[in-house]
């Protein structure tokens, strides 16, 4: 079987309470995007070699902190930008243009932003920002000129903490899905200047975590929810309908879960990473109808809560998964058998 092997270990003096990995510039390479509890966006570049080191080539401060974050080109440039949303009520873009990060544009929300999705509803050559509020409030916003503009604003029944787009093969525009505490999983769509509600499914417990990605190869992404802390569960857009595919359960809390390709021998398919907050990383794929483990890893043998983000660091084409626990990062990579 293949393993999960730490290349290196990478103190930080912040405590990171958001990461993601991204190519800013275009060179094959992914960048990681972190936020700290002092209000700072930082980015890094991975240098890979005898010793693996995390250079800092930006950051911008005097931010409040970050309740949530997402990554897209809002702007309609071809770069990505950061959207943040933050304790003070505020919606901002940050991009990153010549060779500096810096606020484009801020948008008050009147209360909490509680999880951010940046894709592609309309077919256009930007993407949208979709911010869920403390209210119960999902608002849509698209990029004019110098500001974000409101498209549609829907009041839903319950607050959502964790929302992401969903691709098909075929459409121009993207979909995005969510959960919530009444145990339920959502599809929306963009259309009509309103957000729809296109599918949903009854999911066993409380929905905490959503995420998305390609696991079996077919035309949509799967859907992955976290349920009642512990309950991983696969879903799929099979003739129109939203069904179930696979679930598994974990021992203890998930706090990230991402969904990435990570195996050179499983085709088109993909692998989903689930982190516990114990700081144990699996790595599980879909078979047979069955959500099978393939590797794991635990860094840390104390901890309360643990992010993942997927990448290729060093442009050579693999995945790697980089986990904050604290004020520590661990860069990982799979090892064939």
């Amino acid at each position: 079987m293949p393993k999960l092997e730490i290349i290196a270990e990478i103190p930080f003096k912040e405590v990171i309470t958001s990461l993601e990995l991204t190519d800013l510039t275009g060179d094959g390479k992914d960048s990681l995007i972190l936020t700290t509890m002092n209000g700072e966006l930082r980015i890094f570049d991975f240098e890979v070699g005898k010793k693996v080191r995390a250079t800092e080539i930006m950051k911008t401060g005097n931010l409040p902190p970050v309740a949530a974050m997402a990554l897209g080109d809002v702007m309609g440039n071809g770069v990505k930008d950061f959207v943040l949303g933050g304790l003070d009520n505020m919606l901002r873009v940050v991009s990153y243009m010549d060779d500096e990060l810096g606020v484009r544009a801020t948008t008050p929300l009147g209360t909490l932003p509680t999880a951010i999705c940046v894709t592609n509803v309309v077919s256009d050559d930007s993407a949208e920002v979709i911010v869920a509020t403390a209210d119960n409030a999902l608002r849509c916003y698209g990029w004019f000129d110098v500001a974000l503009d409101k498209l549609a604003h829907k009041v839903v029944d319950r607050p959502v903490f964790s929302m992401k787009p969903l691709r098909s093969r075929g459409l121009s525009f993207s979909r995005f899905v969510f959960g919530d505490d009444s145990g339920y999983l959502f599809v929306y769509q963009y259309a009509d200047d309103r957000l729809h509600e296109i599918h949903r499914s009854k999911v066993k417990g409380e929905v905490s975590l959503v995420a998305t990605g390609a696991v079996t190869g077919g035309l949509s992404d799967e859907i992955l929810t976290i349920s009642d802390d512990k309950q991983l569960t696969l879903h799929g857009i099979d003739q129109g309908e939203l069904k179930q595919l696979a679930n598994i359960r974990a021992p203890s809390a998930i706090t990230s879960v991402q969904i990435g390709h990570l195996l050179d021998n499983a085709g088109a398919d993909g692998q989903i990473v689930s982190c516990q907050g114990n700081s144990n990383i699996t790595v599980l794929s879909y078979e047979s109808r069955m959500l099978t483990p393939e590797a794991s890893i635990r860094p840390v043998k104390k901890a309360a809560e643990a992010l993942v983000a997927l990448g290729d660091v060093d442009g050579n084409g693999s995945v790697e998964i980089v986990q904050s626990v604290g004020r520590t990062l661990y860069l990982m990579s799979m090892v064939p058998d």
